[in-house]
């Protein structure tokens, strides 16, 4: 954020302070100076200037960083010659109001300004001092000093939450920006595991079952040629087919195995309470889920895809709504599976099916479900499946 910008969050208060303390000067300066009207009007004239000239400042000039510097500069030397002529506890806190702003700007500007805020100021009150004849003049000048320098101190240390209130802000962005990568992250682990999977898979059937076929292959082709002529070598060769053929069936049974445990989900709970479990170590998200126990009853099949919906629809309440809260349902009866997926989020009114929404609604339309969404803006999102059994 820019000095000004910083500067115009305060800017309506400090105008509406600096208005009262106004009042009150004029109304000093009729007392002090009814006797001589030329000078009443001048000083009331001059006072008017000041606060023109601040509400210019503070209302107007939004990105204006080098007028503004000097509309402030001008203000300041104007409130301490106000200051010297109208000498009282009005125009002492007027003139303090100007550290408010002064502390809002970048350091080699701010110390700048405030070199001549502390030079104008403490040459009034010197001056006030040499006149004076009731209070000791190092006194007097040490009040004031202490209190100065006390004000100030106040100011630039309430500048300095304020900074670290927005570098903690910036901080818990990035922050939440990782958390939302490191949660994609752990909900792509077990696609990239079944990927893996796969592949090992494949090689394992290209490896033993491909050379087995293809063993097989040449000696049924071998038993042909020689059926006629050399049965007792036929026999041979059948007896050892039947060995390839029940290895290779062998292998196919483990590799069937294998792949069915990894990509179908067989415990739908004891999957969607591990999904859960992964966003725990990574986030302060919260996932509200009951288990039910009928559902592992339904086929493999089905319940693949309700995980893998489950499993989308967490990515797009923490990638596009921002969700911190979200809560899954599945209510089981004899004809029927339905799901009711919510969260927090931003929500919107307009519902655009992306990439991942389309894949939900094919993948239940697959298995003869039909998909429903429901959302409003700062109301979160809701996804509601239904499914035939």
């Amino acid at each position: 954020m820019s000095d000004v910008i910083q500067m115009l969050k305060h800017g309506k208060k400090f105008m509406i302070l600096k208005f009262i303390i106004l009042v009150s000067i004029f109304i000093n300066i009729y007392f002090e100076y009814n006797s001589y009207l030329l000078i009443m009007i001048a000083l009331l004239s001059f006072s008017t200037l000041i606060i023109i000239n601040d509400y210019i400042r503070n209302m107007k000039l939004k990105d204006y960083d080098k007028y503004v510097i000097i509309s402030l500069l001008s203000s300041i030397c104007a409130a301490s010659m106000l200051q010297y002529f109208v000498p009282g506890l009005g125009t002492t806190i007027y003139t303090y109001c100007f550290l408010f702003e002064i502390f809002q700007f970048r350091e080699n500007i701010f110390k700048r300004l405030l070199s001549v805020h502390l030079f104008l100021f403490f040459s009034i009150t010197a001056l006030h001092a040499n006149v004076s004849t009731n209070m000791n003049i190092f006194l007097n000048l040490g009040i004031t000093l202490l209190a100065y320098f006390g004000t100030s101190g106040m100011i630039y240390y309430q500048k300095t939450i304020e900074i670290e209130k927005e570098e903690i802000k910036q901080l818990n962005e990035k922050l939440k920006l990782a958390n939302i990568k490191l949660q994609e992250y752990a909900l792509q682990v077990e696609e990239i595991t079944i990927s893996r999977e796969r592949t090992r898979v494949a090689q394992e059937l290209h490896d033993s079952l491909g050379h087995s076929l293809m063993a097989l292959t040449m000696h049924i082709e071998f038993a042909k040629k020689i059926c006629t002529s050399n049965p007792k070598k036929v026999e041979e060769v059948l007896a050892q087919s039947e060995k390839i053929a029940k290895g290779s069936i062998t292998d196919l049974r483990k590799a069937v195995t294998l792949l069915n445990t990894e990509l179908e989900v067989q415990d739908l709970n004891t999957s969607i309470e591990k999904l859960i479990r992964n966003f725990y170590l990574v986030s302060n998200l919260e996932i509200a889920y009951t288990k039910n126990e009928g559902i592992n009853e339904l086929s493999p099949f089905i319940k693949t895809s309700l995980y893998k919906t489950i499993q989308e629809s967490i990515t797009n309440s923490l990638k596009h709504g921002n969700a911190t809260e979200i809560t899954i349902k599945i209510v089981t009866n004899i004809k029927s599976v339905e799901v009711v997926i919510t969260d927090n989020g931003i929500g919107c009114n307009n519902i655009i099916k992306s990439n991942g929404l389309n894949g939900i609604e094919n993948r239940i339309n697959s298995i003869g479900g039909a998909t429903y969404y429901f959302s409003q803006n700062d109301l979160g999102f809701g996804i509601r499946l239904f499914i035939p059994i």
